[in-house]
């Protein structure tokens, strides 16, 4: 419970956070995954990427994501992506894995934290220099460049720039876009919270601010590091992320109305538990 907005937002964020550093589990789930797969598919290089290492994964939704370089020639030219997808769960050879709904990676459910998913990829490169990969999409049959390590750098770069209430604001996008049933990817978000910043130290503000931004980008598209980062959303999934938008920012104009307007905290808190639930604190 909490009788101020900005008090509530420190109890909301330690509620969510996934504190520490977490890399080295990241680590061990790569190698065990070479362990498993290395033995039947020729692997070039495998890193995890996602936001274990980029340190923006919620407590409790945290998956370690890792990028599993194939030889082209042996194992992706002349495959569709379901093939290949396909393909590296057989090598895997784990009863307890899937293909991720979003039909990029095969996923691994272990006893214990974390849970692993497996993102098959190719080297593209120019003149002998590496300047992305391609992940499969079967849903589209298609392949999408990516470049985790550009990315990871921008997100570094903005939590160096705007301390480290940029990490604090990705967190709490997250945690609203799980309760909407997940209208948008992480990496997503990501891109979308690099181009609308903390506005200020307190987080009313740059969550209006966020939501309303987002609003507006799904009246085209977003591109980034030439590919479209919004590819993957479809008429009814883009309906229902425009919908889910429109009511959060709604209940942040409010917020931020009845806080710096009017004082009213136990009104803004209420708001705020309209966006992100019954996680964020009560009024008290």
């Amino acid at each position: 419970m909490a009788y101020l907005v900005t008090t509530a937002f420190d109890e909301f964020f330690r509620a969510i956070n996934l504190p520490g550093d977490h890399r080295s589990a990241a680590n061990a789930r790569r190698d065990w995954v070479l362990g498993r797969i290395g033995t039947k598919l020729d692997v070039l290089e495998a890193f995890p990427i996602g936001s274990i290492p980029r340190f923006t994964a919620l407590s409790g939704h945290a998956d370690v994501d890792v990028l599993v370089v194939l030889h082209y020639g042996k194992h992706v030219k002349g495959r569709k992506p379901s093939n290949v997808l396909l393909t590296v769960r057989n090598a895997l050879a784990s009863q307890g894995s899937s293909i991720r709904r979003n039909g990029q990676a095969v996923t691994l459910r272990f006893q214990s934290w974390p849970n692993v998913d497996v993102v098959p990829a190719v080297r593209i490169s120019n003149e002998g220099t590496i300047t992305g990969y391609e992940i499969p999409d079967m849903h589209e049959e298609k392949w999408i460049f990516t470049t985790p390590g550009k990315h990871s750098k921008r997100m570094a770069v903005a939590a160096a720039t705007y301390g480290p209430d940029f990490r604090r604001l990705v967190k709490m996008i997250k945690h609203w876009n799980l309760r909407q049933g997940q209208p948008f990817e992480s990496y997503h978000l990501e891109i979308l919270a690099l181009r609308t910043p903390p506005a200020t130290a307190e987080f009313s503000w740059s969550l209006l601010k966020f939501f309303e931004a987002a609003r507006g980008s799904l009246d085209g598209y977003i591109w980034s590091d030439e590919s479209m980062v919004d590819a993957y959303m479809g008429w009814e999934r883009r309906t229902k992320a425009r919908t889910a938008l429109a009511s959060a920012h709604g209940h942040a104009l409010s917020a931020w109305s009845a806080t710096y307007q009017g004082d009213q905290h136990q009104t803004a808190i209420g708001l705020w538990r309209k966006v992100f639930g019954n996680t964020f604190p009560t009024y008290g």
